[in-house]
């Protein structure tokens, strides 16, 4: 999905808390959020919402290189960031002191999210190219340790996220452009399965394994709701939830049923259940609704929301429970992605 380029420079970063947190998330946990249109990583207590410190992803003064995507490793000590423009790339930092150990670029027109495997050895890096016209385009496989390009199959047109499975022998790639979902066993690195998702158009976007390896959740961002996939040697749908509109990123949270989904299009949360037994939508107080991600408190959700031409980006932090919004954070803008630093 290609979003409108925000014009003019922004000139303040802004941070503002706007109620008293009545969950408290694991002591000491931050937050780590990239900011498209600043080339920045900034981060924040997860307790508080609070800025404590920013990082620089600027390769290019002058242009926007668009940090896109961050996830932190299985055991907290490092955290990858995917730079989208330019010079498409994978930065590697280690949590201890914020220190940038390494850096990649990457056999592709662009990259999107970032997924590690769950021993965090590999990572799968999309190749979202929305310009190329429908080409088929890539999912990298790079090593995490030294950074070494494993595999770079061509796969579909401009596939957007491509998540391990909780067993890792397994990655679900979703292809936006040709609504599909393709099943790569990491074994090799190769295509075992492609199945249609919805109809044409739908656009399945981002995907969620549940817990016991058994299915797929993957928005659809065209048509307002997730669907669930059975996985298994025949795939099949076996029921979809309504949501916001224009679905963006969705996550589990840790060892429930509880999905909590931000809409980008009508700039709320839906937080339901895996069966869509419970739904509940709220708005967020900032445009456009991007990324969701859990720390070891499931009641608690952080979701990045982008911004727009007059405002910035930031982040909220949910009681799932209530629905309740624990504290807003304006920094930056076209903020996008968001991980969970123990």
């Amino acid at each position: 999905m290609i979003y409108h380029l925000i014009r003019g420079a922004l000139r303040a970063v802004v941070t503002v808390v706007i109620a008293t947190i009545a969950c408290t998330p694991a002591p000491g946990e931050r937050l780590l959020i990239t900011s498209g249109f600043t080339d920045q990583i900034f981060v924040l207590d997860a307790n508080t919402g609070r800025v404590t410190d920013s990082l620089s992803l600027d390769r290019r003064p002058g242009e926007r290189d668009g940090p896109h995507s961050v996830a932190v490793s299985p055991d907290g000590s490092h955290f990858y960031a995917t730079l989208s423009h330019g010079e498409p790339s994978l930065w590697k930092y280690e949590s201890k002191g914020l220190r940038l150990v390494g850096r990649l670029t990457l056999p592709t027109n662009g990259a999107s999210r970032i997924r590690l495997s769950p021993d965090g050895l590999v990572a799968a890096i999309p190749d979202y190219w929305l310009s190329g016209g429908g080409m088929v385009s890539r999912v990298t496989f790079v090593g995490t340790e030294d950074l070494n390009v494993i595999a770079s199959p061509e796969l579909c047109a401009a596939p957007h996220d491509a998540v391990f499975s909780p067993s890792g022998d397994r990655v679900a790639v979703t292809c936006s452009l040709s609504d599909e979902l393709v099943m790569v066993d990491t074994d090799g690195f190769r295509e075992t399965t492609r199945f249609k998702v919805g109809e044409n158009g739908d656009r399945p976007l981002n995907a969620a394994w549940t817990l016991d390896g058994r299915h797929l959740l993957v928005t659809l961002t065209t048509r307002s709701k997730f669907v669930e996939l059975e996985v298994a040697a025949a795939m099949r749908q076996t029921s979809q939830v309504m949501t916001g509109d224009q679905p963006a990123q969705l996550a589990i949270a840790p060892g429930g049923s509880t999905v909590v989904v931000a809409n980008r299009g009508s700039g709320s949360v839906t937080i339901t259940t895996t069966d869509g037994t419970r739904r509940t939508e709220i708005d967020v107080p900032g445009a456009h609704p991007h990324g969701v991600a859990f720390g070891r408190d499931p009641s608690v959700a952080y979701v990045t929301y982008e911004g727009d031409t007059r405002t910035l980006g930031g982040v909220v932090a949910i009681d799932v429970e209530t629905g309740e919004i624990l504290w807003q954070t304006e920094v930056g803008s076209f903020t996008l992605g968001v991980a969970v630093l123990p």
